[in-house]
């Protein structure tokens, strides 16, 4: 997926974790953001909660309706880490806490943990920001859900 964030007008996309998008159990989503542009803080870079990953449980997921007619977000009722990590650790809560500006050059790769709390805010710039994306999800020992928004196409996602 190409995003633009336009000049003056692209807009804050809110904290947020991919494995709420893309739900396998147990979890195993991991982002592929590649800068086709500079990613500063001016035109909307992302930013991080450092270490999120390890304490930030996946606590809802964005599914079909059941009617079939659009989606919406449901409660977590499967894993909500990946397996062997993290469970959660003493006074780490919510989405809060002091994010880290990701700052990157045109060219640059960012992997992000589907568990990882990220975001961006909006385009204050005269510049527009372009990033490619795409996310991976394990093959094999992980379920991707049924009931997950996006469905894999007749013969499966492509396999890498």
């Amino acid at each position: 997926m190409v995003i633009c964030k336009q000049p003056g007008i692209g807009a804050a996309v809110p904290p947020h974790q991919d494995s709420t998008f893309l739900y396998t159990s147990p979890p195993s989503a991991m982002g592929f953001w590649y800068a086709l542009e500079d990613a500063t803080r001016e035109n909307g870079c992302l930013s991080f909660l450092p270490g999120s990953h390890k304490w930030a449980p996946i606590t809802k997921r964005f599914v079909r309706k059941a009617d079939g007619r659009g989606t919406e977000f449901a409660v977590n009722e499967g894993p909500q880490f990946p397996e062997g990590q993290g469970r959660g650790e003493e006074g780490k809560v919510g989405e809060e806490g002091e994010y880290v500006m990701g700052e990157v050059k045109a060219g640059d790769l960012v992997l992000i943990h589907g568990n990882l709390l990220h975001k961006s805010e909006r385009n204050t710039s005269e510049k527009g920001r372009i990033i490619y994306t795409f996310h991976a999800i394990e093959g094999e020992g992980a379920v991707y859900d049924e009931r997950n928004w996006l469905q894999p196409p007749a013969g499966g996602f492509t396999k890498i």
